[in-house]
């Protein structure tokens, strides 16, 4: 058995080691500003100003305060659709009241809205809304990746990529991103509206989603292969204790219906 969580470990750390697929999203990393509230090839971006608080390289875009909503969006063209897109980005909240920032993307067929889950109204199950209607975890003011690999639904041919940020919260984003992958295996192999977050870990908890409620079988594995957690569930999402696992790098692997997804995970 030992053996074999090695194998494991190895190929996973090889698939997650690879680059698959094209960046679509322009200027995700927010280094280029037409001015310091306008950040380059944005549709979108109220209320946000040019911050040296990075996730890396120099600058984020950064809500400070004020009431009201705000959007951060931009659209994406030239989408296929069945083929498989990651959407990740990293925030950070160091004041608010725990509703401070979303996820909030949608697709389009020319200026037709379409939901990624449903007609809009029960979002529940949306890992582009919310996500799963919620908010983003504030996770105790650090740099934290919300990511999701979604399969593009039929006949849209545009993506509109948006987070919010709410009223009176000090919300910072940076490194956003919206990759096609690249290879069938992948495809083949996500699971559909899969989610982890948030990451890094500094609470001892993360919760697991994804569009299925069918059962899902959790493992974590440490820098030698050695499986250090494992469980499953049933359901759209669960939040999972990992309290007893040290701080360190991991990958962890979820399966669900024959699918797989992998991902490395940082507990602090």
């Amino acid at each position: 058995m030992k053996k074999n969580y090695i194998f494991t470990f190895m190929l996973t750390l090889c698939l997650i080691g690879v680059s698959f697929g094209q960046e679509m999203l322009l200027n995700g990393d927010f280094e280029t500003w037409d001015d310091d509230a306008t950040p380059t090839s944005w549709t979108k971006a109220e209320a946000v100003t040019k911050s040296t608080e990075a996730h890396s390289g120099s600058f984020s875009a950064f809500r400070n305060g004020g009431s009201g909503t705000k959007d951060l969006s931009q659209t994406i063209t030239g989408i296929v659709p069945g083929e498989s897109y990651t959407i990740s980005f990293w925030y950070k909240v160091t004041d608010g009241d725990d509703k401070d920032a979303r996820i909030w993307c949608t697709w389009k067929n020319g200026s037709a809205t379409i939901y990624h889950v449903g007609d809009g109204n029960d979002r529940s199950s949306d890992p582009l809304r919310g996500p799963q209607d919620g908010y983003l975890d504030n996770n105790g003011g650090v740099w934290t990746k919300y990511e999701v690999t979604v399969t593009a639904p039929a006949a849209v041919d545009a993506f509109y990529f948006e987070v919010r940020s709410y009223s009176n919260s000090l919300t910072y984003f940076d490194d956003l991103s919206f990759v096609k992958n690249a290879t069938a295996s992948l495809k083949k192999n996500s699971i559909e509206g899969f989610a982890t977050y948030p990451n890094p870990i500094t609470a001892k908890k993360i919760t697991i989603s994804s569009n299925s409620s069918d059962v899902k079988e959790v493992s974590i594995f440490n820098v030698i292969g050695k499986r250090v957690f494992s469980t499953s569930f049933s359901g759209l999402k669960k939040n999972l204790d990992v309290s007893a696992i040290n701080s360190g790098i991991y990958i962890l692997t979820v399966t669900e219906t024959g699918k797989t997804a992998t991902k490395k995970l940082v507990i602090r």
